[in-house]
């Protein structure tokens, strides 16, 4: 199991600066915890390089850095309690990710598409199509036919049947099943509306889709059990989230219609 600094370190190595790498590597490779002063005469770097180091990975100073690389030290000891903090870490980081890399304007975009559509077709396979079922729960809730395709070949069928200013989901943590891009390019020809889902920024989906969700690709890792749909969930409830915002009386008042008829009341 990966320590906590070791998590929030790999976290961040993409916007690391080289001398940002020498750094980090110190503290990957277990060495002695040393003043701020010593470890950098030793690695031959500024003080102010390592406290910017301490800032790009989330923490406000090099004593916050100490603290927590003694800690993650004996805390892997102590299994039981470091367990509990080892997933709470992981959530933290993850839900960071998911909220750095979500774009408010293309979440907006496709919460008013959600919202202006009553059929809507939602694709995913795999962990994907779990986030399916949630997704259909929510928005069947405030009046919405959810279609949820699970697997390659259906998806591919279905996209002949999708018929111009239908609404389709696409969930793809990966964004690069060439079957699927077969079928979101058909009916993308065919003027219906696309929102993707997906942690793959350069994905082909991209060009026929009309909101573009980017989400964590941290899932996709051995994370201390979190499961890996989590960064598809998340985007779910902030779409419903954001559709409650703006029609916060109307959705509320379907919602409990919904609830009553749920109980059979």
């Amino acid at each position: 199991m990966e320590s906590y600094i070791e998590l929030i370190i790999q976290a961040n190595q993409k916007k690391f600066t080289d001398v940002e790498r020498v750094i980090a590597q110190y503290f990957l490779d277990g060495n002695k915890e040393l003043g701020i002063q010593e470890l950098a005469k030793k690695l031959s770097v500024s003080n102010s390089s390592i406290t910017r180091f301490c800032k790009k990975i989330g923490l406000a100073n090099y004593k916050e850095l100490i603290y927590l690389y003694k800690y993650s030290s004996k805390s892997t000891k102590k299994q039981t309690d470091s367990s509990i903090s080892y997933v709470n870490l992981n959530y933290s980081l993850l839900l960071n990710d998911i909220i750095e890399k979500l774009d408010k304007e293309e979440v907006k975009k496709a919460a008013l598409m959600i919202d202006s559509g009553r059929i809507i077709h939602y694709w995913g396979t795999g962990y994907n199509a779990f986030c399916g079922e949630d997704f259909q729960f929510k928005f069947s809730r405030l009046g919405k036919i959810v279609n949820v395709i699970k697997d390659e070949h259906s998806i591919v069928m279905m996209a002949h049947g999708v018929q111009q200013g239908d609404l389709v989901v696409v969930s793809s943590i990966s964004g690069n099943n060439e079957a699927v891009q077969e079928a979101v390019k058909i009916v993308s020809e065919k003027n219906a509306k696309v929102i993707v889902i997906t942690a793959n920024e350069k994905s082909p989906y991209k060009e026929f889709s009309e909101a573009f969700c980017v989400t964590s690709s941290m899932g996709k890792k051995d994370m201390g059990g979190i499961s890996p749909q989590i960064p598809v969930l998340t985007v779910i409830d902030i779409l419903y989230t954001e559709i409650l915002a703006m029609y916060h009386e109307d959705t509320i008042k379907s919602w409990i219609k919904s609830e009553v008829i749920l109980k059979g009341k």
